[in-house]
């Protein structure tokens, strides 16, 4: 039998190093809501089967959505497949890890860690990465998670994970399998992946868990809305993003997706290759999002772009050019009252390949960069960065 955490014996003395930075993130919140604390409620939300009752349509869509696969356990048919008996060598440490099935659940070993540890789950739908994590409880019994330093990529590749590049220069100890973290850093990785993480103070709960970021994580009062249909009331009760503000909407995306307002000012730059994993960042400077009550439609009415513009939340993100040029010139057009044209390409042209293109910041992964823009003019625009603050 494979000791389950093998690593509790050096965990004490590396915790104090890995608690210092936990909260690079952790910055205070313009916006205040409970949007991330509803997760961790000691009331199970409503089953999005109860959903699915009046909104079958929605549901039959979000059947392919990303977000529904978020969390995975590392015994899941698709996760196995990926891990199972390959190993890779990174070439940022030059350690091998090897990946294998034993005892029902799925184990990685590294040449230089003393014993195999155990997955426990996987971060990540797959359509950027699968990161796997192990679980383990501190001295004082809370959760906390190892994110693994190999992730799977849709190249079909295993690879250094993103963000933990750092770590590559440690050569013993369990920073060599990946990084630690608190039990308050390791509750906000799990509650941006789950859609409830059970009632129990402390835990993070595998048989109580509610995986994947469901209807409940996005519509808030589940409870609430199924009474008020129920009685027949005019108010049902819901969270309604239509009725939200562009800035509290992606805001709501960006309480996993990554807000402005937790990066320090002098981060926000276009310099920053940070950025362009955070999308609602990028777009909080947006020219696009920061004048779009300048622009009057056809109706007469501003402009709303925020992120649910582009992307139906409730489906995979069209990999088709045309449909996002087409949204472009909703806005961007001769008519009075509309944002210019391009004064460099037809506007038959692909507007993403300019403004919004796809940034290498890994050997397997690419991210959209959402901070609309004429890059050309970045020197010119922003010499000290001193950059817009949205409002």
């Amino acid at each position: 039998m494979i000791q389950k955490y093998p690593f509790l014996i050096p965990l004490s003395i590396l915790l104090l190093a890995c608690l210092s930075g936990a909260g690079l993130f952790l910055y205070g919140s313009q916006q205040k809501t409970e949007f991330v604390p509803h997760v961790r409620s000691v009331h199970q939300p409503v089953p999005s089967r109860s959903c699915c009752e009046c909104h079958d349509k929605f549901c039959q869509q979000f059947e392919g959505a990303p977000h529904l696969r978020t969390l995975r356990k590392a015994t899941d048919p698709g996760v196995l497949e990926n891990f199972v008996d390959r190993e890779v060598t990174l070439k940022e440490n030059g350690h091998t890890y090897r990946f294998f099935k034993e005892d029902d659940a799925l184990w990685v070993d590294c040449d230089s860690y003393p014993s195999p540890v155990r997955i426990d789950w996987v971060f990540g739908s797959g359509m950027h990465a699968m990161t796997p994590v192990s679980l383990f409880p501190n001295a004082q019994g809370e959760s906390e998670l190892l994110q693994h330093i190999v992730s799977w990529y849709p190249s079909g590749k295993l690879g250094i994970t993103l963000g933990l590049q750092e770590l590559a220069h440690e050569q013993t100890g369990i920073n060599a399998l990946g990084e630690v973290s608190d039990h308050a850093k390791t509750q906000n990785c799990f509650g941006c992946h789950a859609a409830w993480l059970g009632d129990s103070p402390g835990e993070i709960n595998s048989d109580a868990i509610i995986p994947g970021v469901s209807c409940v994580r996005c519509h808030l009062n589940g409870e609430e809305h199924i009474k008020a249909v129920e009685r027949g009331d005019k108010d049902l009760k819901l969270t309604q993003w239509s009725s939200l503000t562009p800035l509290e909407s992606i805001n709501r995306c960006g309480e996993c997706h990554r807000r402005f307002d937790q990066l320090e000012a002098d981060e926000i730059h276009p310099a920053n290759d940070l950025l362009y994993r955070f999308a609602p960042v990028g777009m909080s400077q947006s020219p696009c999002f920061l004048k779009q009550t300048d622009v009057k439609l056809a109706d007469g009415k501003s402009a709303r772009f925020d992120c649910t513009t582009c992307h139906n939340p409730h489906q995979q993100a069209s990999r088709d050019p045309e449909y996002y040029r087409q949204i472009c010139l909703n806005c961007h057009s001769d008519l009075k009252d509309h944002a210019p044209v391009c004064s460099k390409e037809s506007m038959q042209s692909q507007c993403l390949q300019c403004h919004m293109p796809a940034v290498e910041v890994h050997d397997n992964l690419s991210f959209t960069d959402h901070w609309i823009r004429v890059r050309e003019r970045d020197k010119e625009r922003f010499p000290e960065f001193q950059l817009q603050q949205p409002k």
